[in-house]
């Protein structure tokens, strides 16, 4: 269809590759909604274990109250309870199936203090405040290093561009090089 192997191997490859980049970044995008979704999370669960409540009635309520992704995963895990699976093996399932690191922090710290017990409450405002800190400085450091990103992509793009523009201004010098094979 294209007449020109080498821009139908680019097609090609591309055709390949660029499904799984669209599910690497959505799946990215999901996690991080997650993960900023918990932190409010977290301190809503502290609330309702200081309302006396027990864990798997605060999973519940925030399951009810919470966002999608949140409410999805938390929805999930209630209907894994009710259906008999015991709550540290949930609460892993979970965790593998989200993929988020923060979550599996909740989920180590959570298992541990159940079988030794604690304050979960306090746990859980202690990680919550903890993973706060961590996007603010996140957030600095993509600041930060912005101005040396964009440079980056003002001269991986400047070949092509300046390519485009002799290719407007003079298109008999860069006429040879598109049309033999060596040019490619």
């Amino acid at each position: 269809l294209m007449f020109n192997p080498v821009v139908t191997v680019i097609f090609a490859i591309g055709g390949f590759f660029t499904p799984m980049g669209i599910i690497k970044f959505y799946r990215k995008k999901r996690i991080h909604k997650f993960n900023v979704q918990l932190v409010d999370a977290l301190q809503g669960m502290a609330n309702t274990f200081k309302a006396g409540l027990t864990f798997p009635q605060a999973i519940e309520h925030i399951a009810r109250e919470a966002p999608p992704p949140l409410s999805q995963e938390f929805s999930l895990f209630v209907k894994e309870i009710k259906l008999g699976v015991p709550m540290e093996e949930a609460l892993i399932n979970m965790s593998k199936r989200v993929g988020s690191d923060d979550l599996e922090l909740v989920v180590v710290s959570t298992n541990i203090s159940r079988q030794l017990g604690g304050n979960m409450a306090e746990m859980f405002e202690t990680i919550s405040g903890t993973i706060r800190e961590r996007f603010r400085l996140e957030g600095k450091i993509d600041a930060l290093t912005s101005q040396g990103r964009m440079q980056g992509w003002i001269v991986a793009a400047l070949p092509l561009l300046l390519g485009v523009v002799l290719n407007y201004m003079r298109p008999d010098l860069m006429e040879p090089p598109m049309d033999h094979m060596f040019g490619y």
